[in-house]
C-alpha cells in the first residue's frame, strides 16, 4: 500500500510539472505574440504616415504649379513679359590650404579667422 501511494505521488508530481510546463510556454507563447502585434501596430503607423506623405506628394507633383517650376527650372521657361535676372557668386573664400600658404603666424591667422572676417 504504502509502494502505491509513493507511485502515485511521483505520478501526480511528475503531471503536475509537465501542466506548469505547457502552461508556462504558452503563456511565454503569448508574451511573443503580443510583442509582435505591437511592433507590427508601430509599422503600420509607420507606413500609414509614409503613405500619407507619398500621397501628398503626388498630389503636388501633379499640381500646375509643379510643373511651372519644373518648366522654370529645368528648361529655362519663362512667362511672357518676365525678366530673368542672374546674380553671380560673390568671391569665394579661401580655402584651409590656400591660408596655409601666406606666410603668416599660426596665432595670426587665428587672430585673422575670429575678428578680421
Amino acid at each position: 500500500m504504502k509502494k502505491d501511494k509513493s507511485l502515485f505521488r511521483i505520478v501526480a508530481a511528475l503531471v503536475i510539472l509537465y501542466l506548469l510546463y505547457v502552461v508556462g510556454k504558452t503563456l511565454y507563447q503569448g508574451y511573443q505574440v503580443r510583442q509582435e502585434v505591437e511592433n507590427l501596430k508601430i509599422s503600420i503607423g509607420k507606413l500609414s504616415e509614409t503613405n500619407r506623405d507619398l500621397s501628398s506628394k503626388i498630389i503636388y507633383y501633379q499640381s500646375a504649379s509643379y510643373r511651372e517650376k519644373i518648366a522654370r527650372e529645368r528648361m529655362g521657361l519663362q512667362k511672357p513679359g518676365e525678366e530673368v535676372i542672374v546674380i553671380l557668386p560673390e568671391a569665394k573664400p579661401k580655402t584651409i590650404e590656400e591660408n596655409a600658404d601666406d606666410g603668416l603666424p599660426n596665432y595670426q591667422k587665428w587672430w585673422n579667422f575670429f575678428f578680421q572676417s
